[in-house]
């Protein structure tokens, strides 16, 4: 039996929602793209869907935890450049992945 995730959570809904409108916005239709199309038309992610979503999410999670950190870095040697609101975004963008993966796992 083919593994499927129904999207019910309105939270999870909107964080699948953003992630592709942000791919419509920047024209993307690779298979990334594509699979988060799919899950925001069709409220739901199954079989080998999820396995790929994981795999970006976790991909991506990563890449955005080290950026976080070098800019932290960066502002605390750096002090008086208005970066704050910009790790506020990446720390929210954080947590949707965290909860996105939580909720596929």
């Amino acid at each position: 039996m083919m593994a499927k995730r129904l999207i019910k959570d309105e939270r999870i809904k909107t964080i699948i929602h953003n992630i592709a409108e942000d791919f419509r916005f920047s024209h993307e239709t690779g298979d990334y793209a594509l699979l988060f199309y799919k899950a925001d038309t069709e409220g739901a992610v199954r079989g080998a869907d999820i396995e790929a979503m994981i795999e970006y999410l976790s991909t991506g999670l990563s890449e955005l935890q080290d950026n976080i950190q070098w800019r932290r870095e960066f502002l605390s040697e750096n002090p008086g450049v208005d970066e704050i609101r910009m790790l506020e975004n990446l720390g929210v963008i954080e947590k949707e992945y965290i909860d996105l993966l939580e909720f596929l796992r």
